[in-house]
Parts: C-alpha cells; structure tokens; sequence
C-alpha cells in the first residue's frame, strides 16, 4: 500500500474534503487511528471520499455530539485538523461504519459545507519550513531525550524498549511523533500542541508535557519514598496503608469531616465534663492513627459508645397517683405493701422533683409476679424499661464491662441498657439476685455494692467508659426467691418487700381477671363462650397444683383451652369443663394429700416449712427402740434441724415425770426421728415444737391430733420462738385442708393486716410447749382414729 509523500501532498489535496469530526482524539500526521462512524451524513461523505481521493478531513470536536439530526457548524469544531487517507472501511452488521485512517497533514478548514446531505469542507493546507537543522530544534530534541532520561531514573517509563527506540532516532519529526504515541493527552492539550506553527513550538510543548509527566512521577516517588520510611520492616502488609496516608496527606484529604461530624454531635450532647475530655482526647488520637489500624478501630468503637449512650435524656414521670393505682391494681391483684410503696414514691416526687429514687428488692416464691410488677411500675411512671438476670452469672466484668485492652471488650450490662433504652432514668429490673455466682473472675454482688447504692452509684464507673456514669436517677428493682444467698452488705442497700403465696380465694381471682382471659385470647376461642366454674378452678389449685404463684395453674388453663380449641375444630362443638371430666383432659390428679397425716397416729405429727418456693407440709415421725440411749436421725436433715431434735429431746428428759415417762426409757431404748422425702435437704428451726410433739407421743405412745398442723422454734426452757413464712405456711394448711394451725404467739403481729388469710381455719397462738401439748397429745384410747 502507497502513501503519498510530503512533495506532493498539497499538490493531490483537493480544496473541498468530507468532513470526520473525531471525539475523544486529536489525529496528528503520520498517525494511524481506527474511528467509527454512525452518523449517516458523515457516511455518505466517507463513500465519496473512498470512490474519489480517498482523502477526508479530521476535525476534532469541542463537546459530544449525540445527536445524529443536529446541524454541525464550526462552532462545534476545531478549525485545525488534519487531512487523513482512508487505509480501510468495514461495514458494522448493526448499522455504522469503521474507518482506518492514516494522518497526512495539517490543514486548517475555512467553512463546513452541506450538499446532497454529505459534511465537507473547504480547507487550506498548512505549510511549514523544514527547520530540523536549526540549533533551536536540535537543542530541543537534546532536552527531550535528558528529560526522558531522568523519567527513567524516576520509575517512570513508557514501555519497556521506549529508551532503545528513541536513542536510535535522529530525525526531529520522527522523534516528535514516537514520544506523541505516548503521550496521554486531553482533547484540549492535544489539539493546543496539533495548532503549533513551527516544529521548534511543537517541540517545546511536548517537552512541557513531559516536564509534567516527570514532576506527577516524582510526587509519587516522594509519596512512596515516606511510606516505606515510616514503615515497620516486621509490618510490611502496613506499607500499603501508609502509602494511602501519604496520598492522602499529599492531597490534603484527610478523614477531617468525619471528624468534625462528630464533634458536632458532641456539641448537642449534655455530656459531663470529665467525660467530654476523655472523648475528645480519643478523637484526637485517632486522628493520629493509621484509619485500618487495629487500634483506630477499637477508639472508634470507644468513641461510638459513648456518643450512643442517653447523657442527659430523661423520661418525664407520670405523677398521676390515680393512674398509676388504676395501672397497678389492673396488672396485679394484691401485693398491697408494694403497691403502697410506689404510690408513697409517686405523692414524694410529686412534692420534690429532686427526691430519693428507691432501690427495691421484691422476694417470694417463684410465680407471684415479681419480674412483671416491675414492668408495671415503669408503666405507670412512664419510664422506659430494661430486664438484667443475673441468674448464674459469675463474672464481674459483666457488671462493670471489660476494659478496652482486651479483644472484644465491651460495656458492662447496665450500660448497654442504657444505650438500648436511651434514657437515664429508666426502671431497672435486677433479676434472679439470689442466684448470682462467683469465681476466679471475680464476685458480681460485690460489684452490685457500687451499683445499688444511693451514695456512690451518682459516678458508676464502668471498666470500659472509663469515666464516672450517674444511676441515681434509676429506679432498681431486685427479685429474688431467698435471701439466705444475699450478702448482708447488699441486702443493706435494698429495701425489702416480701411477696407471699397467694391463697386459693386469690388465685382463683387472678384466674378470673387475668389467666383465663389471656388463654382463650391466645387459643382464638374469644367468640365461643368458653366457662371455667370455680369448682374447676379449685380442683385445679388443690389436686393438679402445688405452688405459691400462679404459673403451674396458668400453665393448666391454656393446656384445657388448647383441648377446647381441638375439640371445635374436630367435632365443631365447644367443651365444657367440669370437675368430672378433667382427667379425661389433663391426666390424673397429682397430689392427693398423701403427705399430710390424717389419722391419730403415735409419734407422727404434722409440721409446716417454709421454702424458697412457698410453704410445705412435712411429717415428723418418732419410734422407741431397745438400745442405749442413742438419738438416731434421718430424713438428710441440716445442722439447725439436728439441734433442734436435741433441744426437743432435752425438753422432754427434763420434764419427763410431768407425762409420767420412766427414766429407763432414755438410757435402755433408742429414739429415732425421721422426716419423709429423704432426698431432699432439710433445715432450719421452725420444727422445734413439731419434733417435741413426735417425741413425746413415741415415748407416751399417746396418739398425735392429725387435726393440728405446727411450726414454731423450741428452747430448753419450752418457750415458743418466732419463726418466718408464717402466711406460706397458714396458706399451706389451708391447701391441705388441715383445721387447726399452731403457730408462735410472736409472730401474731406479722398479720396485720392480712386478715383475710386466716378465714376457714382456726389459728392457736402459744407462748410455751404446754399450750401445744395439750392440744395434740390425745389418749391413748384415741389412737387411729
């Protein structure tokens, strides 16, 4: 394939060319481009061209042009282009032309030019002097081949060969072209440098460029230079985060907004004093820390959290005491003195904004509804609410968090409250107190001292915050089943409210109000008139339930409604409970009053205990036995419970010619004492005068009154001490359906009140042995009866 040569060139140039205009590229002379063509004007032009001279004018465009119907004037164009032959045209299946060019010489176009739909124009070609001899053009082409020199020392090359090409180059145009193939240049640089008049102005632009070129690859040099400086060799994966530094620093682009967002933040937070300066310490060093670095990322969790957290946000109490007594008294039937607590709270607040907030500990058998009045209580206030069970948690940190050195640390229970709920003053429910452990991480009650009391958590310190956090505001509410497992320093900081059993009367009220309703909600029977009669409801507490609270028997409700639920859906009918057809439904009955004594008996007395889950029956049972005077007990009972047979046994070898027993019988016979349910530990006083009564009767062999149930502590002397749980135990002999209760006359006044716990069942208040014996031992005529 022939070119033309420079000699003839304008010779064979017609005056009017098709016109190309080129986007995204500037064509020069001597340079070989592909185009693509699409506009059918500018194709039509391309044909001819190809037909005739096979000559076009390249013109580069000054904007994009989209649009295939708009009018192309010279003011869309550059005026200098270059003159181009067509090398090769291929046909595009989908519409369009491409077009192989070859760049011949610089012409300047005088007017665009539109016939028979075809873009040309006329134009005029630009003639330079051959000035490659001068000695400007020399001392140029000698400047150029330094400066890529030195590009080469900086690392930055074009291609490999670049240097080896160029060294073996003499001619000035030749040069000019090979180092423009290189070039990177915008549409505007390039068309400024096709424009030049002269080769020596040509030459002196590209060296312009190039000295550009050079000074972008010495920045990056530098750049690289000070990451690999302050690089650690054991860390060479952290050159790349430097480099990034570096850039950044070189740019000036820092993370400077990210920053000030933050500050901003901080500006509308009422954060205190001592925490706000070790906040914006932090910000300030992680402003000097690498942003991917393991330690930014643990002060930008820092620095989270204590944004996140509520400083100074408080919900506004709800100081209506008719309200909160609607509140109270819709969500719990009785527990009056608790009621009576938070109402007395509510009237203080009122008259002082500023009053004592109550550290509460509820504790009472499990189902009375410790954790849910808690929840009532920030109902009726008005406050926000969050649940911490403390059950079998052994470690401190989970109270007062972990501090920051260690991976994965975080803020203690209490604070993460505080940013879920985000208010200050919410209402803290502290559940399962007395299941709290301790190990070699440390004693969680002991770190609760600082948390519950009123002088010292104003500046809780959190591990992990590391600065003083104000739980004054809060009201903490504790529950607990025992409070045998609570130290004396932590039950100091409460105040204590017993929550009682409930008795049947309240149970089936609480049935009524709330367990059945809730169960027939939740089974979708709401519109089939579903009944449980209170005889049902008494069969349920008696004969399937032995509990203090009410869970067992809700439990019970929902498994008669889910059977009511089954029998619509199958027969299409709505069951009706009754006390006949209940073990068809749930099963047999399960307690059966097979503990409790109900015929006289010798040496069998029945005794009232008290646990963590409620009041219990227990039997005592006492045999004489040929042996030497030895006291044989059984039943795994615990070092209190042991003494108190001792003391028992004192009492009765100390008074024995008062019930006419032979000496003999304590030194040529063994007494053996025995409480039933041996797998279960037992212990604590209370047995005292039951032990007595068993004593007694074996060593008589007068009968035991069944009809009489017991509780009360013994000393040598007879007297009758106070015991605890005396409600438990009444509503355990009420449960048991035992007529008669003896219980120390001390312990009368933990009635008042309560009145209504002693209807259907005969109390006796004692003062000594005495008054008791003289009700349980019967004649011996009177045994099994």
């Amino acid at each position: 394939m022939k070119t033309l040569s420079s000699k003839n060139i304008k010779e064979t140039i017609p005056d009017i060319l098709p016109v190309i205009p080129t986007m995204d590229v500037v064509v020069f002379p001597h340079m070989i481009v592909p185009l693509l063509v699409l506009d059918e004007r500018i194709i039509k032009g391309v044909q001819q061209a190809v037909e005739g001279s096979k000559l076009i004018m390249l013109l580069a465009s000054k904007k994009q042009l989209e649009d295939q119907e708009m009018a192309i004037g010279m003011q869309d164009l550059f005026t200098v282009g270059t003159v181009a032959s067509i090398m090769r045209l291929v046909k595009i299946p989908e519409g369009g032309i491409k077009v192989l060019v070859q760049g011949l010489h610089k012409a300047k176009a005088n007017e665009l030019l539109t016939h028979n739909s075809i873009l040309s124009s006329r134009i005029d070609v630009i003639e330079h002097e051959d000035t490659s001899e001068s000695p400007e053009v020399v001392a140029q082409i000698k400047n150029i081949k330094e400066l890529t020199e030195r590009m080469d020392c900086a690392g930055q090359t074009f291609s490999p060969d670049f240097h080896t090409i160029l060294s073996k180059m003499n001619d000035p145009q030749k040069i000019a072209d090979f180092i423009l193939s290189h070039l990177n240049l915008s549409v505007q640089d390039a068309q400024l440098l096709l424009e030049k008049e002269t080769l020596c102005e040509f030459l002196e632009t590209i060296y312009l460029y190039l000295s550009r070129e050079l000074e972008v690859a010495e920045v990056q040099e530098r750049v690289k230079t000070r990451a690999r400086e302050s690089m650690n060799k054991s860390q060479k994966e952290f050159y790349l985060r430097e480099q990034l530094k570096a850039i950044k620093k070189e740019l000036g682009e820092d993370d400077i907004e990210d920053m000030d967002s933050i500050r901003a933040k901080i500006a509308t937070l009422a954060i205190p004093e001592e925490a706000l300066t070790e906040i914006n310490r932090q910000i300030n060093r992680l402003e000097r820390t690498a942003a991917d670095s393991m330690e930014a990322s643990v002060t930008r969790n820092y620095i989270d959290w204590m944004l996140a957290l509520p400083w100074g946000k408080e919900s506004v109490d709800n100081l209506d005491i008719k309200h909160a007594k609607e509140i109270l008294d819709q969500d719990h039937h009785g527990l009056k003195d608790i009621k009576e607590r938070i109402l007395d709270f509510i009237s203080i607040r009122k008259l002082k904004q500023d009053s004592h907030t109550p550290i509460l500990c509820f504790f009472g058998p499990p189902g009375t509804g410790k954790t849910s009045l808690g929840q009532s209580i920030a109902k009726c206030l008005g406050r926000e609410y969050f649940r911490v069970s403390f059950g079998g948690v052994k470690d401190e940190a989970e109270i007062r968090g972990h501090r920051r050195t260690y991976v994965g640390a975080m803020p203690g229970r209490f604070i993460q409250g505080f940013r879920k709920v985000g208010s200050c003053n919410p209402v803290i429910i502290i559940d399962e107190l007395d299941k709290i452990g301790a190990d070699f991480r440390g004693d969680p009650s002991a770190a609760l001292l600082e948390v519950l009391d009123p002088q010292q958590n104003k500046t809780f310190h959190d591990n992990y915050l590391g600065v003083p956090f104000d739980l004054s505001k809060v009201i903490f509410i504790a529950t607990a089943n025992s409070l045998d497992t609570i130290s004396e320093p932590l039950r100091d900081r409460m105040e204590i409210i017993q929550l009682s059993g409930y008795s049947m009367e309240e149970k089936i009220h609480i049935a009524r109000l709330h367990l059945i309703k809730k169960a027939i909600k939740d089974s979708g029977l709401e519109n089939h008139n579903l009944l449980f009669n209170d005889e049902v409801l008494k069969d349920l507490i008696l004969n399937y339930t032995r509990e203090s609270g009410v869970r067992q028997l809700e439990r019970l409700i929902r498994k008669l409604c889910s059977k009511a639920a089954r029998c619509f859906v199958e027969e299409e009918k709505v069951i009706s409970f009754a006390t006949d057809n209940l073990e068809q439904l749930i099963g047999p009955r399960k307690f059966l009053e097979d503990d409790v004594n109900k015929e006289h008996q010798v040496g069998i007395t029945n005794g009232l205990a008290w646990t963590s889950y409620g009041g219990e029956m227990i039997r005592i049972e006492a045999v004489v036995m040929p042996g030497k005077g030895r006291l044989i007990l059984t039943g795994q009972l615990g070092n209190v419970m042991k003494e108190s047979a001792q003391a028992a046994l004192s009492y009765a070898r100390t008074h024995a010619k008062e019930f006419n027993i032979n000496a003999k019988m304590f030194t040529h016979y063994d007494l053996h004492i025995h409480v039933p349910a041996g797998g279960i530990p037992k212990d604590g006083p209370s047995a005292g005068i039951a032990m007595l009564s068993s004593i007694l009767s074996a060593l008589t062999q007068r009968p035991i009154n069944a009809q009489f149930a017991m509780t009360g502590e013994l000393n040598l002397h007879g007297d009758v001490m106070a015991i605890g749980g005396v409600k438990e135990k009444i509503l355990t002999a009420k449960r048991n359906r035992v007529p008669h209760v003896i219980l120390p006359h001390k312990n009368k006044n933990d009635l008042i009140g309560q009145e209504e716990i002693i209807k259907d069942i005969n109390v006796i208040w004692v003062n000594h042995a005495n008054e008791v014996l003289v009700h349980v031992l019967m004649p011996e005529s009177e045994r099994g009866r």
